[in-house]
């Protein structure tokens, strides 16, 4: 099975499994047990692997980009970043999305509005030919911005393929050009210390022209990532 074939079928596990988790989760389970049932689920519907240990962090948490799943309790009026990835075939899937447990906040809806847009920005400048600092560019220049450049805290994204850390780099210092069949993330994020987080991330593929963002399907409005309780 080729690169692109492999991502497509794992993005599917992916949507799936994104689904599923939607409708599990809820205030009172612990991040491991969300963990675990989300590994069930990408086993389920067909991943031949995980592609690096799943993130569930909730809460203050939230603010940690690389948190592992502890025995804490996700409460209602707590926000939860879902990190997870597959392999297919030795290729790998990454994929971001914050979920918030109950009404939203006002300063959850701002920070999850404006990564969003710093989100979209980026995505729209990745094409063949571009230097890998102009894509994190667009997302940082518009965070700082907004007042919370200092709480972007990791670069815009990188490349993935048989590892799931790649290059070329989405970082500020980074000249290297895209080239055309790459696939990389684009997953900008805001880190509030005792607060928490919001990161959104999705696999875009690198066209001369027009990119195609590969997990465009799985929901990512503010209003998707509402989890009624």
């Amino acid at each position: 099975m080729d690169k692109l074939t492999a991502v497509k079928v794992g993005v599917k596990v992916l949507e799936k499994s994104f689904r599923d988790l939607t409708k599990y989760i809820k205030p009172g389970q612990t991040e491991m047990e969300v963990a675990r049932f989300l590994k069930s689920k990408t086993i389920e519907h067909g991943a031949q692997g995980q592609a690096f240990r799943f993130i569930i962090a909730s809460g203050s948490s939230a603010a940690e980009p690389h948190h592992k799943p502890t025995n804490k309790k996700i409460e209602k009026g707590e926000m939860v970043v879902v990190d997870f990835g597959v392999k297919i075939s030795g290729y790998c899937t990454d994929l971001s999305r914050t979920l918030y447990i109950g009404k939203p906040t006002k300063e959850y809806e701002k920070i999850y509005g404006l990564v969003l847009k710093a989100q979209e920005k980026a995505i729209k400048t990745v094409t063949s030919g571009i230097m890998a600092k102009k894509i994190d560019e667009a997302a940082r220049s518009y965070i700082i911005k907004t007042g919370y450049g200092r709480m972007f805290i990791h670069s815009t994204g990188h490349g993935v393929g048989k590892k799931i850390h790649e290059a070329p780099k989405l970082g500020p210092k980074n000249n290297r050009r895209l080239i055309k069949g790459q696939i990389v993330t684009i997953e900008p994020g805001v880190y509030i210390k005792e607060w928490g987080g919001v990161r959104i991330e999705d696999m875009v593929l690198v066209k001369k022209e027009e990119n195609i963002v590969l997990t465009k399907k799985i929901p990512k409005t503010l209003k998707q990532s509402i989890i009624n309780v």
